[in-house]
């Protein structure tokens, strides 16, 4: 599929937004606007920190700029420097360390679309500067881009109307910058470094009122287990300030990533017979013939490839001392190439007939059905009994491939316009009665996708384990047939209002607005003949109070929600997200350190289940599935900024219970996250630019695996088999700047702790990554 031509609709963007801010705003002479102070648009971000890890603001609950005190939500902002400091490969190496933020199954830099777990749901993808496309793309972003990372806890029906309940994540980009600098980074390592990026910007020569930034990045990595990550990325921007009051913005983004080998999927590895009906995971249960740090089952001709094109273009501007304006549009392309093993253990039967159907727990070495499998059920004369099946061949371990191709074409365009307000009454600044901000605004989006997988039936591969040169070689085209040619049509078209009433000299903040979304989802299935539409609306308020009892301490309540729409049965639902939340924020030292601790109760609905009961099993006169809930609820605390000038934290806690629909706690979800960093800075003295941290990562005992099925088929609830280990993870970092240069060294997993984590079931399992020192240097020019 050919990506569609774009230059007219951005040239006739350029020129629409130029008319409107000729007819609204006279040119100023260069001279005159020299002596004008420039305002910071309300839809843009603020360069003040109280700290360099210690945001004050964010644009992410609202679409606006706001202070962090004066926000109902719990959001978490990570900083440029905090992601510089301590070398972040990927995005969640920054932000694990911010409570209620985990791993889930292929995150990280040997992972995709930069997933991260939020309060228990995990989240494939993110906003990029207020953008959340329909279609997630694979490619992870290169942590070079990102000016800064902003969580929003919860549903957010104004950032992410169809969200992930228990969270969102806004990246803000690098943008162009009227003061000219330029930064190159080298940086060195065994595994997952290898990565050169250059940043450049300033003004345009002769011009003072365009600026540009290029940023660019290189890599060529090896991964932590056999295979290695590519990334080639340019990224031009250009901004013109048209006025004090108006710019506009335009970035690219071209990003070529690829993954290859056991770097597609590290989770290789395979949990033994051992461990079952709840058991605790470890190195030594392992299947023999697999190996930590090898590839296992996974060839070095599989790949993951994603070439991302991507432009934005956004006009903000001041309509009235009272009013700003915001117009954004995007135009996004992606093609990914996913081409896979498809690996399977020789022989080993479906793991749902495993399960005891009498107790709901998993017998590793067994399979079960009936006496008589052409009669019912009857305890006494036809009971369930078991044969003897060994999970793993006792002589030896065979696997089978069945190759696949798959190509995924998207094409989107999205539209967006917010409006903000704000107007006192009664008076003027502290002295009004009452002021009101509002914002008010929408979006439109546009997605067409096709789907095409060819699969090598007919192929014929075997893999000894215990002889790597057994290993398939890579399948020709000709082996390879149509499996799956999917074409889908999605519109997505949102509105929402919010408004803040202030009181008391905006000590107390009542906050309240709703979204409403309309889905119209259209799928043609080109193999099998079948169409599928998801077409329906929801509607989702948000209403808080917010009471400062200092300027520097804040109490507040709130209640969030979103939707996103769902096909069961040919039917269309919508799973709404739901929070309750209450929370304190603190501000010490000048602002310079921030402490916030929240109670959460969040609920996201529409989950179907089978509808049985151990007295009856399967009952036809009752309906087979019902809707349920998967819930959490839980604490957290972060703590973040400078304790001292020279002395910067970040510590966070999290203890929650996510619980699907039975009651269970879900694959990679611990109930308790702990997290610390300390950071020392020399400011004087002969070692003056010297800056040293350690941190670490702590995170609870979890479940390796969703059970295979939710019910056995007398009606009783399946138990998780086997759980993963907790671990405690240490990093430590050094910097020396020195002029223009910085000397930086970062050292991952300090005790070289090996365990195991991210797993995607009993047979899917990942090493964790060795200890791994990284040497940086970066120049400034």
């Amino acid at each position: 599929m050919k990506t569609r031509n774009t230059g007219r609709f951005f040239a006739g963007l350029l020129a629409a937004v130029t008319c409107t801010a000729t007819a609204q705003t006279t040119a100023p002479n260069p001279a005159v606007a020299d002596e004008e102070p420039v305002r910071l648009p309300v839809f843009d971000i603020s360069s003040e920190r109280a700290n360099a890890y210690r945001a004050v603001d964010s644009m992410s609950g609202s679409r606006i700029r706001q202070a962090l005190i004066d926000t109902p939500a719990t959001i978490n902002v990570v900083t440029s420097d905090f992601i510089k400091d301590i070398g972040a490969v990927s995005m969640i190496d920054a932000t694990q360390y911010i409570s209620g933020v985990g791993h889930g199954y292929l995150s990280g830099a040997s992972g995709i679309a930069d997933r991260q777990v939020i309060r228990g749901f995990q989240l494939s993808g993110r906003s990029i500067d207020n953008f959340a496309t329909i279609g997630s793309f694979q490619s992870n972003l290169d942590p070079a881009l990102i000016e800064r990372i902003e969580i929003v806890k919860g549903p957010n029906a104004i950032l992410a109307p169809t969200g992930n309940p228990g969270g969102s994540v806004n990246v803000i980009t690098k943008a162009p910058q009227f003061e000219a600098s330029q930064v190159a980074v080298l940086e060195l390592a065994e595994e997952l470094g290898n990565r050169l990026s250059v940043d450049s910007t300033g003004p345009l020569p002769g011009t003072d009122r365009f600026a540009y930034r290029v940023t660019s990045g290189y890599q060529d990595a090896h991964s932590f287990v056999p295979g290695k990550i590519l990334n080639k990325n340019v990224n031009p921007q250009v901004v013109w300030a048209i006025s004090p009051t108006t710019q506009l913005k335009l970035k690219g983004f071209l990003i070529n990533w690829e993954a290859r080998g056991a770097a597609v999927s590290p989770a290789t590895l395979h949990v033994g017979p051992e461990v079952s009906d709840g058991g605790t995971a470890s190195l030594d249960s392992i299947v023999p013939g697999f190996g930590y740090d090898e590839s296992n089952t996974k060839p070095d001709w599989i790949l993951r490839d994603n070439k991302v094109r991507r432009a934005t273009l956004e006009f903000t501007t001041s309509l009235t001392d009272q009013i700003s304006m915001r117009l954004a549009a995007l135009r996004h392309y992606s093609h990914s190439i996913v081409f896979e093993e498809g690996s399977s253990i020789t022989g080993s039967p479906d793991q749902a007939s495993r399960y005891n159907p009498m107790t709901g727990r998993y017998t590793p070495n067994h399979t079960w059905g009936l006496l008589d499998d052409t009669l019912d059920y009857d305890e006494a004369t036809n009971p369930y009994v078991s044969t003897s099946s060994p999970q793993v061949d006792p002589s030896g371990i065979s696997i089978a491939f069945q190759p696949s191709l798959l190509n995924d074409y998207n094409n989107e365009t999205h539209y967006q316009a917010d409006f903000a307000g704000n107007f006192e009454i009664g008076g003027a600044g502290s002295d009004a009665l009452v002021t009101i901000k509002t914002v008010a605004g929408g979006s439109h989006s546009r997605a067409t996708s096709e789907t095409r997988r060819r699969t090598a039936f007919g192929w014929s591969g075997t893999l000894v384990l215990a002889d790597p040169d057994t290993m398939p070689a890579r399948p020709v085209s000709a082996d390879f047939s149509p499996s799956l040619e999917l074409s889908q049509h999605n519109t997505k078209t949102w509105a929402y209002a919010y408004a803040q009433l202030g009181f008391l000299g905006e000590r107390l903040l009542i906050n309240g607005g709703i979204s409403r979304l309309w889905l119209d989802y259209f799928t043609r299935n080109h193999l099998g003949g079948s169409t599928t539409r998801l077409k329906g609306d929801a509607d989702s308020p948000f209403y808080a109070a917010l009471f400062k009892v200092t300027p520097y301490a804040s109490v507040y309540y709130s209640h969030s929600t979103n939707a996103d729409g769902t096909l069961f049965g040919g039917d269309v639902r919508f799973q709404k997200g739901e929070q309750d939340e209450v929370g304190v924020k603190l501000e010490w030292f000048e602002r310079r350190l921030s402490i916030t601790a929240s109670w959460f109760d969040l609920s996201q609905n529409n989950y179907p289940i089978i509808n049985t009961a151990p007295e009856t099993g399967f009952d036809p006169d009752r309906p087979q599935f019902v809707f349920s809930d998967f819930t959490n609820e839980g604490f957290e605390l972060d703590v973040v900024g400078g304790l001292t000038p020279s002395l910067t934290v970040i510590a966070s806690y999290t203890d929650m219970k996510l619980r699907d629909g039975y009651g269970r706690q879900r694959r990679n979800i611990s109930d308790e996250i702990l997290n610390g960093l300390l950071k020392y800075s020399f400011l004087s003295g002969p070692a003056k630019g010297l800056n040293l941290f350690a941190g670490f990562n702590h995170v609870g005992k979890h479940p390796g695996e969703n059970p295979a099925v939710d019910v056995t088929p007398r009606g009783i609830v399946t138990q998780t088999s086997f759980y993963m280990p907790e671990r405690t993870i240490y990093n430590v970092g050094a910097s020396y700047d020195y002029r223009s240069l910085r000397f930086q060294l970062n050292v991952d997993n300090l005790t070289d702790k090996k365990t195991l984590w991210q797993p995607n079931g009993r047979f899917g399992v990942s090493p964790f990554p060795g200890r791994n020192v990284r040497f940086t240097m970066t120049y400034g020019f």
